[in-house]
């Protein structure tokens, strides 16, 4: 498990629940912190690779580089070893397609989905105060990550598109002044 740096709070949470049920599946794994260093990503990798991995599973620094993954690839290909990138996206716009990754917009739009469903069947226990409305304040994650922007666009998007499907009115942007 090659993490970008142990220091994101969400990649913590995610690196210990993982951990977590592979201990419980009674899989052998070697968790790796890069420390938000692409370079140190790719030698951490060379020493898996050399003392036996058997699987790359990869959060990668270089977010959107299609570069930085194909390097990757290519070393997992000469391996034999597959390799599976998760929670960053692998490639930017004009590369799309070049490398399997995660799809950003495809997990804001999951992500909106799930919101929606979630405060329409709640409706009435989260309006706190009875008005009618339901407030939110948004927290996006990493500056230029596609994931955290896309899931921060679509969350609210796709969220407000449930909600008035079920004639519940849309989210409404929480401003304290």
């Amino acid at each position: 498990m090659f993490y970008y740096t142990y220091s994101d709070t969400y990649i913590a949470s995610v690196r210990s629940l993982l951990d977590k049920h592979l201990d419980e599946l009674g899989v052998s794994y070697q968790d790796y912190d890069a420390n938000s260093n692409q370079t140190t990503q790719n030698e951490q990798i060379d020493t898996a690779i050399q003392t036996g991995a058997t699987m790359l599973i990869v959060n990668i620094v270089t977010s959107g580089s299609v570069d930085a993954s194909s390097q990757i690839v290519d070393k997992a290909k000469s391996a034999d070893i597959p390799v599976l990138f998760f929670n960053r996206a692998v490639e930017d716009d004009k590369t799309e397609g070049q490398v399997l990754g995660t799809d950003a917009p495809e997990a804001g739009h999951m992500q909106g989905k799930l919101i929606g469903d979630y405060v329409v069947s709640n409706f009435d226990t989260l309006d706190l105060n009875g008005d009618g409305r339901i407030s939110y304040a948004m927290f996006m994650g990493q500056l230029g990550n596609a994931e955290a922007i896309y899931r921060t666009q679509y969350a609210v998007e796709d969220a407000d598109a449930t909600l008035k499907e079920a004639g519940k009115p849309e989210l409404e942007y929480f401003d304290p002044s």
